[in-house]
């Protein structure tokens, strides 16, 4: 099998480090593609000051930052089996996310099935695992300045 250095690599796309793929042309004829992991950095969507019903395209990152600005409900959609992901929410008063769901199903998972309300002028993180269509869902707040 032959190396290719990456600057001899016909072409490279990705909106992800999970989509990363080198496309090297190895016998003049054919185009294989190589899975390339760690290859690229994380992209991080930040969604600036929320409220009420907020959308979140998994498809676009896998790390989120959100300042929560009143109470919230999340829409997930394009889901990506396998994946993890990565919520930042900053909630600048005491606020509440009251729901989380999946467009076109599966369902969001916590632990005892309920979601703690971020704390007050902290970072929160929420983890989510893609698993069968459901995201399960973690939670560490209290982020604060010391």
């Amino acid at each position: 099998m032959a190396t290719k250095k990456i600057s001899e690599l016909v072409e490279i796309t990705a909106r992800t480090e999970n989509d990363v793929i080198a496309i090297v042309d190895v016998t003049g004829n054919t185009t294989n593609k190589i899975k390339v992991s760690n290859f690229t950095r994380e992209p991080v969507v930040y969604g600036g000051n929320v409220s009420g019903s907020i959308p979140v395209d998994l498809s676009l990152a896998r790390w989120f930052k959100f300042n929560l600005t009143g109470n919230a409900t999340v829409t997930f959609s394009n889901i990506q089996e396998g994946s993890s992901y990565l919520f930042w929410v900053f909630a600048t008063g005491s606020y509440s996310i009251t729901d989380m769901t999946i467009s076109g199903g599966g369902d969001v998972y916590s632990v005892g099935g309920n979601l703690p309300n971020p704390s007050n002028n902290a970072w929160n993180l929420y983890q989510a695992y893609a698993v069968n269509g459901d995201l399960v869902l973690t939670e560490i707040g209290n982020f604060s300045a010391i």
